[in-house]
């Protein structure tokens, strides 16, 4: 061969022998080796006296040997990989190559084969069960509805027969008619038709009882029809009859009550000489003709009752009646001059309204000669002072809260009340002393003109904090990961003010969120912590219904039900635990009196939670909730005496100490 040295010219293969991998690989590793010995041989000349150096410095040795130092730690390394390779190789040849190696991986193969085909053999097995069931299921269902209703097939074919023949043979006659029309024109085309209309007629004969299916029920149904509205739904009332006569006709019982109740009012109200006075209307079921209200109906008893009485207009404030006069037109111009002046102020202005602070009826009727009054009382009245301003005198251990709490008023409104204490307003960082005058009520008229206004205003959102423990960090070590930021929401509210521009009343109507909040991320080290505490409850975990907000003004105990959690109005409530919503609204509309806007959450195992006071509602009646769901935001509507969250935990109607599930809180 060209190019080998003479110890390699002789040829590696002969004609006669056959060689293996092996000795092949080790022939080309041994030519290879003696090819580099020979080239670096002829390569090898007389080395010339290099001349002398110039001094290296110290810095250039430090960085040749560093060189050195790694190209060195390089091809230790690259030599290191290529003989794990190599011996890799080498392994890999003779597992390749092992009977055993051979025979495991055929005992693996056949055993997935096996576990495949067994899979595939069930699952045919398996779909065809499944339908074979379904046919069987669908010949059963089949035979019981051919027993369950025999003839069925013959029964649509008979009733839905001559609907199908009368279509078709309307075709065929317009076809007909169509082809005369064009050979012999119009006149003989209608004669055409009427002639092909009475032969389907007399080739149809047998259909016609079959038709009689069709009139028959129409025809009853038109009787049905006609008996219905001639006597069942003519209407039923109940006749009013006092002392055996009858005065008029009600429509059911409850306008007979409310008449009652109307007529026994108007008794009362015309003095104690009437209070002996003993009406007692009856009622009987009867045919009327027209019905009357409930103001009618009392109107129709007083008159069959008594001589002593007289047409006029009734004045009712929140429901109550409150005055009667003889001239109804007096009275409404007055109540319309109280209001002019307001209503032109705000004239075109759609978000304002103008009203009175009770609810006002004027009803026509009949009333007691001695119930009428003059129009100067009724005005006096009126604008006269319902209630009278009350001082309360500071005692030792009184609170600001307690003092509101004492007289049935909240925080916000005691402070309103009391814009001159000391020379300035009152506030929450008002110092009081034992001794101090606070004006508890203020002076109120009968009747008072409000303003109702709709405004809008821009509220932050108040970040939330999210903590998460990590075993990384000593117990006691707090990381803040993410600063938090809060958002911003749009407000809608609807607030009530007097004549003199005072905040009475304030309710949200609607919160659009224009920014969302950027949660602020914690991690708390835990790794030296041994104890932790679990709030269980029957339902799972109780979670602090306010999270970032530890200060509790009261807790359950003295006759409080639950624990005041105080934070800054518009923090957000969530859930303490997952369940349904029984009750949300304001008031009775929620968890009660004085709770102001609050929910009720029922829990499993017996389980309830209330939140109230609070600034609005997120969620209503009926819907369900997660632990940690947003349901509200903390406030001080309803009997409370500053933004807080009432938190109450209840179990078959008792009231359990919230400070048992979270004595760590307190």
């Amino acid at each position: 061969m060209k190019g080998l040295p003479k110890f390699c010219e002789e040829p590696c293969f002969s004609a006669d022998r056959v060689y293996n991998k092996n000795e092949f690989v080790f022939l080309s590793l041994t030519v290879r080796k003696e090819q580099t010995l020979l080239i670096e041989e002829k390569t090898k000349e007389p080395r010339q006296e290099a001349p002398s150096a110039p001094p290296v410095k110290r810095g250039q040795k430090l960085r040749s040997r560093w060189a050195q130092f790694q190209c060195s730690r390089l091809l230790r390394k690259h030599r290191f990989r290529r003989r794990t390779q190599y011996h890799m190789n080498n392994l890999s040849q003779k597992l390749r190559g092992s009977a055993v190696v051979l025979t495991v991986g055929e005992a693996l193969y056949a055993l997935g084969f096996a576990a495949e085909y067994t899979v595939v053999r069930a699952g045919r097995n398996v779909a065809a069960l499944l339908r074979w069931l379904w046919h069987g299921i669908r010949n059963v269902l089949h035979e019981v509805a051919v027993m369950a209703f025999p003839g069925a097939a013959q029964m649509f074919k008979d009733l839905f027969g001559p609907v199908f023949l009368f279509f078709r043979g309307i075709g065929s006659l317009l076809v007909h008619a169509r082809n005369v029309r064009k050979k012999q024109g119009f006149g003989a085309a209608i004669k055409a038709s009427a002639h092909f209309f009475a032969d389907g007629i007399r080739r149809n004969m047998k259909l016609l009882p079959r038709m009689a299916m069709y009139v028959l029920p129409a025809c009853m149904l038109a009787v049905f029809v006609t008996v219905y509205n001639q006597t069942i739904q003519k209407p039923y009332a109940l006749a009013v009859q006092v002392n055996g006569q009858t005065v008029g006709y009600v429509a059911n019982e409850e306008v007979f009550n409310l008449a009652r109740e109307d007529v026994m009012e108007r008794i009362n109200y015309a003095g104690t000489d009437k209070t002996e006075w003993t009406i007692e209307p009856t009622y009987t079921i009867s045919v009327a003709h027209q019905t009357m209200d409930e103001s009618q109906t009392a109107d129709a008893i007083l008159k069959s009752a008594s001589d002593e009485i007289s047409e006029g207009t009734a004045l009712y404030l929140d429901g109550e009646l409150t005055a009667v006069c003889s001239n109804g037109d007096a009275l409404r111009s007055y109540l319309d001059q109280m209001l002019e002046p307001y209503e032109q102020e705000y004239l075109g202005d759609e978000n304002v309204t103008v009203g009175f602070n009770k609810s006002v009826l004027l009803e026509d009727g009949i009333y007691f000669n001695d119930s009428f009054e003059d129009d100067n009382s009724i005005e006096s009245m009126l604008t006269g002072v319902q209630q009278q301003e009350k001082v309360y005198t500071v005692q030792a251990g009184d609170t600001l809260w307690a003092i509101a709490q004492k007289n049935d008023l909240t925080f916000k409104e005691l402070c309103a009340l009391n814009t001159n204490f000391k020379g300035a307003a009152l506030t929450e960082t008002s110092n009081i002393q034992e001794g101090d005058q606070l004006i508890v009520t203020k002076e109120e008229a009968t009747l008072e003109v409000r303003i109702t206004k709709i405004e809008t205003r821009q509220e932050e959102i108040p970040f939330t904090t999210e903590t998460t423990r990590s075993n990384e960090y000593t117990k006691g070590t707090t990381k803040t990961l993410q600063e938090g930021e809060n958002g911003l929401r749009m407000v809608t509210l609807q607030n009530v003010y007097d004549t003199n521009g005072t905040l009475l009343e304030q309710t949200v109507l609607s919160t659009q969120t224009i920014k969302e909040a950027v949660p602020k991320k914690v991690v708390v080290g835990t790794k030296k912590v041994t104890n932790s505490t679990q709030y269980i409850t029957g339902s799972g975990q109780f979670i602090w219904p306010v999270p970032n907000y530890r200060y509790c003004s009261r807790w359950y105990g003295s006759g409080h039900k639950g624990v005041d959690i105080c934070a800054p109005a518009g923090t957000p409530i969530y859930a303490s635990a997952s369940g349904k919503v029984t009750k949300a609204g304001y008031e009775r509309g929620g968890a009660g009196t004085g709770y102001g806007y609050s929910v009720i959450i029922s829990h499993s195992g017996g389980y309830t939670t209330v939140y109230a006071h609070c600034l609005s509602l997120t969620v209503s009646a009926g819907q369900s909730v997660r632990q940690g769901q947003l349901i509200g935001y903390v406030g001080s509507t309803g009997r409370s005496s500053g933004n807080h969250c009432h938190f109450e935990i209840r179990r078959n109607g008792s009231y359990l100490a919230p400070q048992n599930f979270f004595p760590g809180k307190r």
